[in-house]
């Protein structure tokens, strides 16, 4: 059973949804299908399940460690699988089935819960009895593996152990060395999209926290071009508004910062939105219907849709790349000009 979302997350999509309902019931599905991908990863969130098989000569916080995720804390162990966590909140859940591991002991977890994928980790070429016991427990579960040398020296020796057993092969879907700096990134692409956020916020996978906030992005682009093509005077800007508030949040959440109402408000205050701003930007672009009847709901559509973009590209350079405010206001400012010239 997955675990409640963040009930700030929660709180933020359940005051969307009731302002959803508010609009005409032709807009619902359009907008319900845009937002799938978003209660996919976050509505749905869940830590990651990772098997570990190869040598124990690295300690797991210490693995974590050389992955990015500085600082974390051990937990239980529940049916084989131990929870690690850290200070943004973030979890995840090893299953340690390296060395000396007991068969039964692993199969005993394994019944219990899948791993989202295999980490097969070798520091040097062991003897045959062992390697063939490696082997069998890195194919038992059938699902993706990922191998890492733990030495440099021994990664040319890893690729080839790799291609010299086909059925490895076909299963390893990347071969690193852990001190490799995309190594987080492939992982977090490696798991299930509902373990990817959990996964980028424990390492703090910063090309694979924007990744996830520009399918964000492209999501409340489109919802709100969708909302903007509604041609009744304020209806719509307290949805605008929520979904914009929204969608910053939810960057804020996948940085692994702390994210409230006040941290979200503060963000838009420094760039200059405020509901009045808002407003005028959005009836500004209605007084098109005056004079181009066929094209001022898609005018006005395409500057909600616009606007929402430039936002949320401000909301990533910020939260995520952790560009200076200043340079962010002139990002966000730059875009703006360029989708409404």
């Amino acid at each position: 059973m997955n675990p409640a979302p963040p009930s700030t997350v929660l709180r933020l999509y359940e005051r969307l949804s009731g302002l959803l309902e508010k609009l005409p019931g032709g807009l619902h599905k359009p907008i319900l299908r845009e937002l799938e991908p978003i209660r996919a990863i976050f509505l749905g969130q869940r830590p990651p399940r990772i098997e570990l098989v190869g040598e124990a000569t690295t300690s797991v916080p210490a693995l974590l460690a050389s992955l990015g995720a500085s600082h974390s804390s051990t937990g239980e162990s529940h049916q084989g699988w131990r929870e690690y966590s850290n200070a943004t909140g973030s979890r995840l859940k090893i299953l340690d089935a390296r060395d000396e591991s007991p068969d039964s002991h692993i199969q005993s977890a394994l019944a219990h819960a899948q791993p989202d994928l295999v980490l097969l980790v070798l520091d040097s070429e062991l003897h045959t009895p062992a390697m063939a016991a490696v082997l069998a427990r890195a194919l038992a579960s059938g699902k993706p593996i990922i191998a890492i040398a733990s030495t440099d020296s021994f990664l040319p020796r890893l690729n080839d152990l790799i291609r010299a057993n086909p059925p490895l092969a076909e299963k390893t879907t990347a071969v690193f060395s852990i001190t490799d700096p995309t190594c987080p990134e492939i992982l977090c692409a490696t798991l299930p999209r509902e373990a990817q956020l959990e996964f980028a916020r424990f390492t703090a996978a910063r090309r694979a926290q924007a990744f996830i906030a520009s399918q964000l992005l492209k999501s409340f682009s489109a919802v709100c071009g969708v909302v903007g093509l509604q041609p009744i005077p304020l209806a719509d800007l307290p949805v605008l508004l929520a979904l914009q508030s929204l969608m910053v949040g939810l960057i804020v959440h996948t940085s692994g910062r702390p994210v409230g109402p006040r941290l979200v408000g503060e963000f838009l205050a420094a760039l200059g939105i405020n509901a009045a701003a808002g407003f005028a930007l959005r009836e500004g672009a209605r007084a098109a219907i005056r004079f181009v009847p066929f094209w001022g709901s898609a005018v006005s559509g395409f500057i909600a849709g616009a606007g929402t973009y430039a936002l949320g590209r401000a909301a990533i350079a910020y939260f995520i790349d952790d560009t200076p405010l200043e340079e962010t206001r002139r990002l966000f400012r730059k875009m703006l000009r360029r989708q409404n010239p």
